[in-house]
């Protein structure tokens, strides 16, 4: 097995290598105790599959000047932050060596261990953010550069109440803020009526996927107004100064895994001060009416 000298301390037990173009060590996968010196103390990166339950793909990454951009640590340790010591079962930097992510486990989802399993396994926290304090069981979450929250990733089963300028907002799967602690955008749990600069129009994605809370469907800019959202009970009948009429509505599409059921493909709104596109269409305020109604499936 190689050994590799690195400007947090020597590698050993090295396989599963990957280098840069220029012949830097870019990863690897360690089969021996090592310690690395860091200004977040001495770390230990995962050296062995003794935790059946453990993701084991990589130890440690490097960015090409040799900065660590990632760890996945042998043991939960805990990471000093802009919010205070959270637990890590792996965790991201930047080149600067600030905290990018953070993962409080980083378990391997197998028939012998479940999400249900993993989630049992992780510990509430407390987060004193801007827009309220939560204390959850969190999957994962994600700083800017020079502190402070940039997203927080919920697990399938939790939701949390999120303020807003549309009242309090049910969201699963995570949200997401600007650097100044405002909310940035959310997944809505459930239908939720937003008034826009078109009427009213009800923010919910059937579609959404939890694999972040980087990035939601229902956004929102620093002001604390709507950005854009996605709908999938409105359709939209649009008519230009000459009279001429344009619908959007939500698409249908056959569900992935059964071919007898069709799923709803939501309507994509973005709005301006002077314009909204739909989907990708554009439309100027001054030049159009809209009609919003109920979308209603047609029968097959």
């Amino acid at each position: 097995m190689k050994e590799i000298s690195t400007k947090y301390g020597q590698l050993k037990g090295i396989s599963n290598i990957e280098y840069y173009a220029d012949g830097a060590l870019k990863e690897c996968k360690l089969s021996e105790y090592c310690e690395i010196k860091t200004g977040y103390g001495i770390l230990i990166p995962q050296y062995d599959e003794e935790d059946v339950r453990r993701k084991y793909k990589r130890s440690i990454s490097f960015y090409e000047n040799g900065n660590i951009q990632s760890i996945s640590f042998h043991k939960q340790v805990s990471i000093e932050t802009s919010i205070g010591k959270l637990p890590a079962e792996f965790a991201s930097f930047y080149e600067n060596g600030n905290v990018k992510r953070i993962f409080p486990l980083n378990g391997k989802i197998t028939g012998y261990w479940t999400e249900q399993n993993e989630y049992e396994f992780g510990e509430k926290l407390n987060f004193n953010l801007k827009l309220g304090n939560f204390n959850m069981k969190i999957i994962g979450i994600n700083f800017y550069e020079y502190g402070g929250v940039k997203s927080l990733t919920l697990w399938p089963k939790d939701f949390i109440n999120v303020p807003t300028h549309y009242g309090i907002i049910e969201t699963r799967i995570g949200i997401s803020l600007y650097e100044n602690g405002n909310i940035k955008s959310c997944e809505p749990r459930k239908q939720i009526p937003i008034k826009t600069i078109i009427g009213e129009l009800h923010a919910f994605d059937y579609e959404a996927i939890g694999l972040n809370g980087d990035r939601n469907s229902l956004n929102f800019s620093e002001d604390g107004t709507v950005k854009s959202l996605k709908t999938s009970l409105e359709k939209i009948t649009i008519k230009d100064v000459f009279g001429k009429v344009k619908i959007h509505e939500p698409g249908l599409r056959p569900n992935n895994f059964n071919d007898l059921i069709t799923d709803v493909v939501p309507l994509n709104i973005q709005f301006s001060s002077d314009k909204i596109k739909i989907n990708e269409e554009e439309y100027n305020l001054k030049d159009n009416e809209f009609h919003i109604d109920k979308f209603v499936r047609a029968l097959a």
